[in-house]
């Protein structure tokens, strides 16, 4: 779980990284980031579904299709945003699972990991955003 979990940072740092020192390669780095983000989000709105079906929880299905319908939106629609957009939206991810009864069986372990991979990609979204 660890190894896959921090593996798939570099698809936000090394993006970043390539941004700021202002390659040849940003733009091309930034889409990638952009659509790497986006598969982020879906994928984590994506597994509420299984957990807020096992206990009943409709407020938590609401809001997975929420943030992903905000996030594609923003995506389709007004992609030069969308590098701040998913920053704020994997942040407001994270928070909501902090705080709903839907997730409170996840092991502290997944947690902890799961705080340091979100500022960091979210730092990430936001560095590509402030530097491109």
């Amino acid at each position: 779980m660890a190894l896959l979990g921090y593996a798939g940072l570099i698809p936000f740092v090394f993006p970043a990284l390539v941004v700021v020192l202002d390659s040849e390669y940003s733009a091309l780095a930034l889409r990638i980031a952009e659509a790497y983000a986006f598969g982020i989000i879906s994928f984590l709105t994506g597994s509420w579904w299984g957990m807020a079906l096992n206990r009943d929880a409709g407020k938590a299905l609401l809001l997975s299709n929420l943030y992903f319908l905000v996030g594609l939106l923003i995506f389709v629609f007004a992609l030069q945003w969308w590098a701040l957009a998913a920053a704020i939206l994997l942040m407001s991810i994270y928070f909501a699972e902090q705080t709903s009864p839907v997730f409170t069986d996840l092991e502290s372990r997944y947690r902890k990991m799961r705080g340091i991979l979100t500022m960091v990609a979210s730092a990430s979204m936001l560095t590509m955003h402030l530097a491109a």
